[in-house]
């Protein structure tokens, strides 16, 4: 531990520093740069640890760490995966977390500091394949095989070579990062390394191992060797390069100082950047003079800038100690002076002191009775609301029990008709999801405050999951996904409470078969974890629509819903996570939007870390209730399938279509059972058409132009109220009522609707009756607007006798004309065009849909538009030209010819109407 500054102050804030190795050149200065930098922020305390290039050390090293509580850990990790669990453990517990050098697997942390490892790979190799002119044989001594480092660099080497077929790769040694080890590898292929032109090794120190070695047994071999890093010093890559031992190396900074600068950016809420990716170059012989001499000078102005800084520091500690000596003599000159007096005082203010003493003691300790009694009361109360909780649970489960059983055999009953056997098969549906929650979260307030425990056995996970499995397989061939179990483990053999295990993976095989597509893939697969012989997972992997970044850290919470998971209630994976904490283990979630989700248990063998108590006495089969809630789970998957097999396609659905009605209704509800049940309802009234969601139903609604919309509010991709927006946007759909419906009840809630120019806002559970009296009251008033404003237009037919296909026209030559209403060119040639009819076609259907000629209509058009125009006080001549008229006295006299007075006139009694 360090604390930085001479003088000794409280610290403000605590930094540790978790180095995966700390013996070579490059992690030294790595660690003088974060000390010099350190030595700016005498407040800040700092905490170091060197795990000696050990995974296993530096995990219990970072676990330490996280239990002393910092402010800020800084993570230099030896290997990728096995460090990326505890860095995400750090990360989760709310402390801040940077990355150097070499980044985790899960990315999740605050920063990263470090060079680009595959732009230093290429620019190695792009520099070789110059140095070589395209031709040769190039060799490589690597890195750790599991670091990121190793990787990027050799992929990056190995794309810069990619474009010279004339270079070839000899050979591939492991040198481990060490010179030591670099060395005894070369000496024992030296043979293979003979026919190099050149060697890349991915440090120094590896490259001069490599050399120390090729001296020995190829004196004067001429093999150029290319390392990277170039830190200054003697035996380091500067000096080797300018000694001409190495041809050249890589700069590799090492970040140092830009790690306590984002560090200290996060600990004052400053603005910093996540990716410090910091710059390289090549240094060989051209410029290593200069680069020496100019880290040379930086070492001097350094050691410079240490003495001041010491120098200050002994003057602080002088002044301090004169200062302290000064007021020492100070005060003990005034205390001789008042010591009399104060003696004198003090006898009296002591008893009086005592006095005052003793009522406060009196005053605390009924303070702390009282504290006592109001922790006794508040336990009270949590403890009653746990129970009411409970116990209100429980009672669900018995009015859920009666109202199931009878519903069994009603629907058994052959004689049923058709229309009730449906409605009664969603009453049973959603009667065993309500059970089904009640039992999740009796489950849940059991584990998170009765302290349940476990009943562990031992016994076969492997064949444990073949059963599960087996009772998914139904669900599997229904809904034509690839479900298989893999066993990738040797030794399956664990301590696991059976009840909650088998609660475990029905919550995850359920999520599973839910947000999987047909012709997916399910794998349940064992397998021991890579970096602990003594745990053992259980992954299930589906190839589902996935789960977005920024949901995943706070998936487990309950009553958490991701947005694009929203048909669900939270609560089956924050189970999940209770039971793997009860069995001393973990669960934790990869995913990628569109591509699908891996959900991995991590489990202890052995019984080491059971006590007594969580070890069953004698092996006890599955309660019946718990095989009844399985069944239940498995009963309401099917029965999702069977409403999405029937109700969630996005083809048009009419209701009795042999059957002509005046009107026709358009339903949007993602809920198939909902948009079936409003169908059938709706059809004995209007034609019915529906869609599945808000994108769909645009579509609909243009192409079948309804009299009527219903919509939901709450539905996946857009919202009702952004549906509503876009139609009423949209010239073609514009005066169609919309009404929304939706369980969101609150008074912002209708506003934020009624914002949207909806025309009714109903909430669920809805009354049928009003629903249609609202209905049609809409379609009623809809008509009438439509035959008052209508007077000076051209009459139409009534829209609901004509066919989809002519509303579609009539809707699509309005918005043409109106687009062009002031096109004096706009003709039957023009709207031929732009339909993609002929001008027979275009006669026949305008004459027999609006009993009129093509440009009677455009006239009559413009001419309305005219009316408006004038009314809200534009020029006469200007509304000519905006309307289309070639001229403002045609336009008189057509304005004159229609409305039986000049346009002025017209415009001057608007005016004086206003």
């Amino acid at each position: 531990m360090q604390t930085c500054g001479l003088v000794e102050k409280e610290p403000t804030y605590r930094i540790a520093f978790s180095q995966c190795v700390g013996s070579d050149a490059w992690r030294q200065t790595m660690l003088e740069e974060m000390k010099r930098e350190l030595s700016f922020y005498p407040d800040i305390e700092f905490v170091y640890r060197d795990a000696d290039n050990s995974n296993k050390r530096q995990i219990d090293q970072l676990r330490e760490l996280l239990a002393m509580r910092p402010d800020l850990i800084i993570v230099s990790p030896n290997e990728a995966e096995p460090l990326t669990p505890v860095v995400d453990e750090i990360f989760r517990n709310g402390i801040p977390v940077i990355v150097t050098d070499r980044k985790t697997s899960s990315g999740l942390y605050h920063a990263y500091v470090g060079a680009d490892n595959y732009e230093i790979g290429f620019m190695a190799g792009q520099y070789l394949a110059r140095q070589l002119g395209g031709q040769g044989a190039i060799s490589e001594v690597m890195g750790l095989p599991g670091s990121s480092a190793a990787i990027e660099r050799q992929k990056g080497f190995h794309d810069a070579l990619k474009p010279h077929p004339g270079i070839r790769l000899v050979a591939q040694i492991n040198g481990r990062w060490l010179i030591d080890e670099a060395k005894l590898q070369v000496a024992q292929r030296t043979d293979d390394l003979a026919a190099s032109d050149a060697i890349f090794a991915y440090n120094d120190q590896m490259a001069l191992g490599t050399y120390g070695a090729l001296q020995q047994a190829l004196p004067g071999n001429g093999i150029k060797i290319v390392g990277v890093d170039a830190l200054p010093g003697d035996g380091n890559g500067l000096h080797s390069v300018a000694e001409k031992v190495l041809d050249a190396t890589m700069l590799y900074p090492t970040g140092g100082k830009e790690c306590i600068q984002t560090a200290v950016a996060i600990l004052n809420n400053q603005p910093y950047q996540r990716e410090n990716i910091l710059g390289t170059l090549v240094i060989d012989s051209a410029n290593v003079h200069l680069m020496k001499l100019q880290t040379d000078k930086v070492i001097s102005q350094q050691r410079d800038i240490d003495k001041q800084q010491r120098l200050l520091a002994e003057q602080e500690q002088l002044f301090s100690n004169q200062q302290r000596v000064l007021n020492i003599l100070v005060v003990s000159l005034v205390f001789a002076v008042v010591f009399a007096g104060v003696s004198f005082y003090s006898l009296k203010a002591n008893w009086e002191k005592n006095k005052q003493l003793e009522q406060q003691n009196h005053e605390i300790l009924a303070q702390q009775q009282r504290i006592l009694e109001m922790t006794s009361e508040v336990e009270q109360a949590t403890e009653a609301k746990i129970n009411f909780f409970t116990n209100i649970s429980h009672e669900f489960k018995t009015p859920l029990s009666l109202m199931l059983i009878p519903l069994e055999n009603i629907v058994k009953n052959e004689k049923l008709p058709e229309s009730a056997l449906r409605s009664l098969s969603l009453v049973k549906k959603n009667a065993l999801i309500l059970q089904h929650l009640v039992s999740q979260l009796i489950d849940l307030r059991r584990m998170g405050y009765e302290n349940l425990r476990i009943k562990a056995k031992k016994g076969n996970i492997l064949l444990f999951c073949n059963q599960v499995v087996q009772s998914f397989r139904p669900l599997a061939q229904q809904r034509s996904i690839s479900f298989r179990l893999e066993n990738k483990s040797a030794d399956t053999t664990l301590w696991f409470d059976e009840v909650l295990m088998e609660k475990l993976l029905y919550n995850l095989l359920s999520n599973a078969f839910k947000f999987t597509p047909p012709q997916g893939e399910i794998v349940l697969r064992i397998a021991s974890t890579a970096y602990d012989a003594k745990e053992l997972e259980i992954q299930v992997t589906d190839t589902g629509k996935g789960i977005a970044e920024a949901d995943i850290s706070r998936l487990f919470e309950p009553f958490y819903q991701a947005e694009n998971h929203t048909n669900g209630t939270g609560l089956g994976l924050s189970l999940c996570k209770e039971i793997a904490s009860l069995h001393h283990g973990s669960i934790t979630v990869r995913s990628e939007l569109g591509k699908g989700t891996e959900f991995t248990v991590r489990l202890p063998m052995g019984d080491a870390h059971l006590t007594e108590e969580d070890k069953a006495q004698s092996p006890a089969p599955h309660a019946s209730g718990e095989a009844n809630e399985t069944a239940s789970l498995l009963s309401v998957l099917e029965h999702e399938h069977e409403s999405d097999a029937h109700g969630n396609g996005t083809a048009t659905e009419i209701s009795n279509p042999d059957v002509v009605k005046d009107h026709s209704i358009l339903v949007v509800e993602d809920h198939p059972e909902m948009r079936r049940f409003l169908s059938e309802k709706l059809a004995a009234h209007f034609t019915v058409f529906t869609a599945a969601d808000a994108r769909e139903g645009i579509n609909q609604a243009q192409a079948q132009l309804p009299d009527l919309i219903i919509s939901d509010v709450l539905m996946p991709g857009l919202l009702g109220t952004e549906f509503a927006k876009k139609l009423k946007a949209d010239v073609r759909t514009a005066t169609i009522p919309i009404i929304l419906l939706t369980a969101r009840g609150s008074d912002e809630q209708m506003l934020t609707g009624l914002d949207t120019l909806a025309d009714a806002y109903l909430t669920k559970p809805f009354n049928f009756d009003h629903l249609i009296a609202v209905a049609n009251n809409l379609i009623q008033n809809r008509k009438l607007l439509r035959h008052h404003f209508s007077s000076d237009a051209v009459e139409l037919q009534p829209v609901s006798k004509l066919a989809s296909a002519d509303r579609q026209f009539l809707n699509e030559l309005a918005a043409v004309v109106e687009e062009n209403i002031a096109n004096s060119e706009l003709n039957v040639d023009y709207l031929c065009e732009h339909l993609a009819v002929s001008r027979i076609q275009l006669y026949r259907r305008v004459k027999s849909l609006l009993n009129c000629s093509i440009n009677d209509y455009i006239s009559a058009r413009r001419l309305r538009k005219a009316k408006v125009l004038l009314q809200q006080g534009m020029p006469v001549n200007i509304v000519a030209y905006q309307t289309g008229f070639s001229s403002p006295a045609y336009f008189s006299t057509a304005f004159k010819s229609k409305y039986g007075m000049p346009p002025s006139s017209f415009k001057k009694n608007a005016s004086a109407t206003t």
